[in-house]
This record gives C-alpha cells, sequence and structure tokens, in this order.
C-alpha cells in the first residue's frame, strides 16, 4: 500500500462542517457564526471519525492562540478569539 496524501485545509474544514459546532451550535453544513471555524467543530468531527488525527494535528498546528473559544479562519496559523 502506498502513502496517503496529506488533506488540504480547505478539504479538513469541509470535513469539520459535516459536525454541528459545539460553540456556536451551527448544524452540519452550516458555517460557524464568527468568521471561520471553531476548533471544538473539528475537535467533534474527530470525535465522530470524519477527521483523522493527522487532519486534526494539521488543524492544531495552524492554532496559535488559546484563547476560548478558538476560531480557526485558515490554514495559515491565523486564529481569532470570540466575542
Amino acid at each position: 500500500m502506498g502513502a496517503v496524501a496529506a488533506r488540504t485545509f480547505a478539504d479538513i474544514t469541509a470535513g469539520a462542517l459535516l459536525a454541528n459546532c459545539g460553540q456556536c451550535w451551527a448544524r452540519p453544513g452550516v458555517p460557524c457564526k464568527d468568521g471561520g471555524t471553531h476548533l471544538l467543530r473539528y475537535q467533534r468531527a474527530y470525535r465522530r471519525g470524519v477527521l483523522s488525527a493527522e487532519d486534526l494535528t494539521t488543524v492544531l498546528a495552524a492554532v496559535i492562540v488559546s484563547e476560548v473559544p478558538v476560531i480557526v479562519t485558515g490554514g495559515t496559523g491565523e486564529t481569532a478569539a470570540a466575542a
């Protein structure tokens, strides 16, 4: 078996959108309300088996601020704390 190609951040975020958000309670398929995707949503998608450990590691590497709740705005290391 060959190595599995790493998923893009956009693909990982699309997977996270399959879960509901435990922070703003956006339903599956509905974006979070704070200009990005809450970290909690990625974690829920991981617990449900939608995202792999490698996917979650990619997301966590983008998080540089440790405030609650954390909004992941992209794969560039940018985060914003929700009001």
